[in-house]
Formats: structure tokens, C-alpha cells, sequence
């Protein structure tokens, strides 16, 4: 009998797990029933969305204020080229610079940040993972950006960066470069 029984259960319960065919949930509806959409966190359509996928462009928007850079948000689609390891600018707990590079030192390195809503490469000189990790200057086109950590060998450093645009105007943020 514990035989014919145990078979049975086992049908029962994926009969009860399973939509009928032809119902679908909409992701909408998913992320909703899971609480991953807590009420006022819709975003405006009329925004851009930064946690969308994002590719870099070369150069950033015309009208974007260039010496303040936002938090990135989803970089999947960025290509920082070969890499080796890399360092990431935090202000607080949001990503506001992240940079790449080989080991070999008369490469250079990459780094992206969101200016304008949008992702922007930018490059430094010669000096590869180790001159990124100590320090560098990324250019990106009409803007730069001096990055200066605390002296040290540490993953985690205090940093201090200054953010120029071509006219001459600056921003100072601080935060910590996490270099690994």
C-alpha cells in the first residue's frame, strides 16, 4: 500500500505547483508578490533609469555639468578592456568611479563614471594597475579627474578627488579607494 501511496503524493503536490498553462506572471507582478518593489520606488519613466544596463561613450553629454559626477549604477555593459585588477571610488556606499588596468606599468589604464546620466570612459597614462592604485589622472573628453588616495599599501585607503572641467571648474569629493 506505502507503495502506491508515496507515488500518488509525490503527483499531487506538482499538480498543486504548477500554473495552469497559458497563465503567466508578468515581472511586475513577480517582483511585487516577492516585496522586491517597496512602495515609492517606482521610478519616474521620464528619468533616466540608472540601474539599467549601460554601455560608456567617449564623450559625455553637451549640457552635463562635468564636475559632478553621480553614483553609477549598473556597469554591466561597460568594457574596461583587459584588466588585471582595478579600484573603486566609493563616497559613502555608492560607487562613484570605477577604474581597471594591467600589471604591466607602460600600459595604460580605464576608468567610467556617470556624469549627465550617462557613462563616460575616461583613460590615464602609463603606469598600469600600480599607477592606478597609487593614484592617477583619468582624462575623459572636456573634464579630468585627479585621483589622490592616502599613502599606503592598503586595500581600503582614504582618497580625495578633484574633478576639473575644461573652463577650470572644480569639485573635491572624499571617499575611500578599494583597490584589489
Amino acid at each position: 500500500m506505502r507503495l502506491v501511496i508515496l507515488p500518488l503524493s509525490i503527483l499531487a503536490l506538482a499538480a498543486c505547483s504548477q500554473e495552469p498553462a497559458g497563465v503567466q506572471e508578468s515581472a511586475d507582478d513577480f517582483a511585487n508578490r516577492i516585496g522586491q518593489q517597496e512602495a515609492g520606488t517606482q521610478l519616474d519613466p521620464s528619468q533616466p533609469d540608472p540601474n539599467a544596463p549601460n554601455v560608456a561613450v567617449a564623450a559625455p553629454p553637451s549640457d552635463a555639468n562635468l564636475t559632478q559626477l553621480q553614483r553609477l549604477g549598473d556597469i554591466g555593459g561597460v568594457n574596461l578592456g583587459p584588466r588585471e585588477g582595478g579600484c573603486t571610488f566609493m563616497v559613502g556606499n555608492q560607487e562613484m568611479i570605477i577604474a581597471a588596468g594591467m600589471k604591466e606599468p607602460t600600459l595604460p589604464g580605464k576608468a567610467v563614471v556617470r556624469v549627465g546620466d550617462t557613462l563616460v570612459m575616461t583613460d590615464a597614462g602609463p603606469g598600469g594597475l600600480a599607477g592606478i592604485k597609487s593614484g592617477t589622472t583619468f582624462t575623459g573628453e572636456g573634464f579630468s579627474i585627479q585621483v589622490a588616495p592616502a599613502a599606503g599599501e592598503g586595500q581600503s585607503r582614504p582618497a580625495n578627488v578633484v574633478v576639473t572641467d575644461a573652463a577650470g571648474n572644480s569639485q573635491n569629493y572624499s571617499g575611500n579607494w578599494i583597490c584589489a
